[in-house]
């Protein structure tokens, strides 16, 4: 980087010039520039402040950097190119270094871990793994993204970068927890754009079958993905095949992991990362325009925020503002509140289910509802294969008061509260909700009635009709006594007496 550009005078040139410089004043690698590069880091060689890790084809460079406005110094990693300005790994987010420490290092230490030390050869950073020294000890940068110590007698690596993630999500990096050994790869925010620090805003996935990807605010729930069906999350609309190539999901229950991860063609340069204001964003880069393309993002509207109206309520985006309804045969929790627009306490069911209250589950029934993120907390049943047995699972268990069979992965059903359900305009899924017997009376008997009702008018003007024809066969030009023709209404009276 200390090598002069020649001085073409070409707009293109001076384009790239401003980026270039924009970017040294956005990440401001300290007063001093690096003068020198270096592909590894060892014992007896350590990375200075004025040097830079590369990869091998320089897709990614690792060094110091001071966010503008701030007095702090970080070691993080960022793509080579200075036109793509995105730092994607910081090491000592928890511990800055002071923006004015010029004999900071990193280095591998005497017990064979990448160590960061501040000027007066403090530890302020460590991979903390347990390791012996070796000469063989090196850390390299692969173009990847995924800085890597390995260890040279064994010809292992003992520590990667991608398994202690920031914000960023790079393509072959996995994110996702394990039950068994407690290990938890999420992405947490940045405090702030210039504040690389943990923010209140993590994203990761749930154990549960089929996982679920959760953005936390703190330990609240914020946004929620749904549920994973073997190509997508069903709870992003717009989750399609444009984005999913690549997309996998590794669960095995035997482990207690459940990881997530996604590749790339190379000719692509993309990254998924969490916001400090809680979205989570795919970019991909456009070499054509020079500058990030957002493909997609979540939360996307007031409806895909977590739980907006509430156990058993519904929410559909209606010119841009949130609006709720109680799912049928529910009603608002408090007519006043949710006349008023706080929808958060939900719904309660109007009527006791007949399979609580002592009476055959057969009477109940179930409604279907199309066209929705399903709720969460559902339970998958990996033995029952087909929708009628889902139906019929749900049926004969009292506490179970929704299901659903969804492509790809079976059956789920739900027990206990309805929550965070949105209503999506042609995609989604169908759920059916168990209701009370009477519920179905009273529907049937509107049906009934309606059906009556225009038998007994289609049957009307029938008999009409026909006394208009026998009148116009015989020649006598008069109205049928009773009978009103017109657009609107057909009745014969006499018929009726």
């Amino acid at each position: 980087m200390c090598s002069p550009m020649a001085p073409p005078a070409s707009l293109a040139y001076k384009v790239v010039r401003y980026v270039y410089v924009s970017f040294l004043l956005t990440f401001s690698l300290s007063s001093h520039l690096p003068c020198s590069a270096v592909y590894s880091i060892s014992y007896s060689e350590p990375l200075f402040h004025n040097q830079t890790l590369l990869s091998p084809s320089h897709v990614f460079e690792l060094g110091f950097f001071t966010p503008l406005g701030t007095s702090n110094q970080y070691v993080g990693m960022w793509y080579k190119d200075p036109t793509l300005t995105r730092v994607v790994w910081v090491a000592n987010r928890d511990l800055p270094l002071r923006s004015t420490d010029r004999f900071a290092s990193l280095t591998i230490g005497s017990d064979g871990n990448l160590r960061l030390l501040d000027g007066d050869q403090n530890t302020v950073w460590s991979t903390n793994v347990s390791a012996k020294l070796s000469n063989g000890h090196t850390a390299v940068l692969l173009d990847s993204g995924n800085l890597v110590l390995n260890d040279g007698d064994m010809g292992t690596s003992i520590w990667e970068s991608f398994d202690h993630p920031t914000d960023t999500q790079l393509a072959e990096m996995k994110i996702g927890i394990n039950v068994k050994t407690g290990e938890k790869r999420y992405l947490r925010s940045w405090k702030t754009d210039t504040d690389p620090s943990p923010g209140m805003f993590s994203l990761g996935l749930t154990v549960e079958v089929p996982t679920q990807p959760f953005i936390w605010n703190g330990s609240t729930r914020h946004w929620r993905g749904g549920q994973w069906d073997q190509s997508k999350f069903i709870g992003v609309s717009t989750m399609d095949g444009r984005y999913l190539n690549g997309y996998t999901v590794q669960q095995d229950i035997q482990k207690g992991e459940t990881y997530f991860s996604y590749q790339l063609p190379k000719s692509y340069i993309g990254y998924l990362f969490i916001s400090h204001q809680g979205s989570v964003e795919f970019q991909l880069w456009n070499s054509a325009l020079g500058n990030w393309i957002r493909v997609w993002g979540e939360p996307n509207d007031p409806c895909d925020v977590y739980g907006t109206c509430g156990p058993f309520g519904i929410c559909r985006t209606v010119s841009g503002s949130p609006t709720c309804d109680c799912i049928k045969g529910f009603a608002p929790k408090s007519e006043e509140r949710w006349k008023n627009g706080i929808w958060t306490g939900g719904c309660i069911r109007k009527d006791q289910l007949d399979c609580g209250a002592g009476t055959t589950a057969s009477t109940d029934y179930f409604w279907k509802v199309s066209q929705l993120k399903l709720p969460d907390r559902s339970i998958y049943l990996p033995d029952v294969s087909t929708n009628a047995n889902c139906q019929s699972w749900c049926l004969i268990n009292c506490s179970c008061i929704a299901y659903s069979f969804v492509d790809g992965i079976g059956c789920m059903v739900w027990s206990g509260e309805l929550m965070d359900i949105q209503g999506f305009n042609g995609a989604g899924e169908d759920l059916f909700l168990r209701l009370a017997h009477m519920k179905r009376d009273v529907h049937k008997k509107i049906i009934v009635s309606l059906t009556t009702i225009a038998s007994i008018l289609i049957f009307g003007a029938s008999m009409c009709a026909i006394g208009r024809w026998r009148s116009d066969k015989t020649g006598r030009n008069r109205p049928v006594k009773g009978c009103l023709l017109n657009k609107n209404f057909i009745w014969n009276r006499d018929l009726y007496r």
